[in-house]
């Protein structure tokens, strides 16, 4: 039997930036096709003045709403419907997405893997959630990791920010993982 643990990232806070997408994406729609948003607008701001016309900046400005807007969109449905998975862990190792957003994962054997554990890192005042890695052999994994940092030789700090469910469950699940292959190692010899 195959045992597997998957963690995602939360999908909330991308969501909120798709949402945040929709006007931007609307107000460019409008500004090529209808200008009743625009045209508010402009009225507010000039009032009975004569309008000036708009300028090409201006199309370049509203063409950037719509190609922003709808990346924002579209980059939050898709996390909706395919999350992106910060762990994944079988019994080979662990797979971390730290090398960059559409990379695939580096996978780390358990036989590399020294230490797992969670802390707070404090950044400035700011304490994150995050996910403490050791490992006895860096290579495979970037020097300029993607959501993670080097605070030493073969310690890697991932930010937990925003996980699901939160960093202290996926680092217990992994040491019980972990524990469980060193049992089912040691009853088959």
């Amino acid at each position: 039997m195959t045992q597997k643990v998957e963690f995602e990232k939360s999908a909330v806070r991308v969501w909120l930036l798709a949402v945040l997408g929709v006007p931007f994406t609307l107000i460019g729609v409008d500004f090529f096709f209808a200008r009743k948003v625009i045209g508010s607008f402009r009225n507010l701001i000039y009032g009975t003045e004569e309008l000036p016309a708009f300028e090409p900046r201006d199309t370049i400005v509203a063409a950037l709403f719509i190609i922003g807007g709808a990346t924002l969109v579209l980059w939050g449905l898709k996390e909706l419907v395919f999350p992106k998975r910060v762990f994944v862990a079988d019994q080979d190792g662990i797979c971390l997405a730290v090398t960059a957003p559409f990379r695939p994962a580096v996978r780390i054997p358990w036989s590399a893997l020294t230490d797992v554990e969670y802390e707070v890192a404090d950044d400035e005042g700011d304490a994150r959630p995050a996910v403490r890695i050791e490992v006895a052999d860096r290579s495979g994994l970037p020097d300029h990791p993607w959501g993670a940092r080097w605070v030493g030789p073969g310690i890697l700090l991932i930010d937990a920010t925003g996980w699901s469910p939160s960093a202290a469950r996926i680092v217990d699940a992994l040491w019980r993982l972990r524990q469980s292959f060193e049992v089912d190692a040691a009853g088959t010899e």
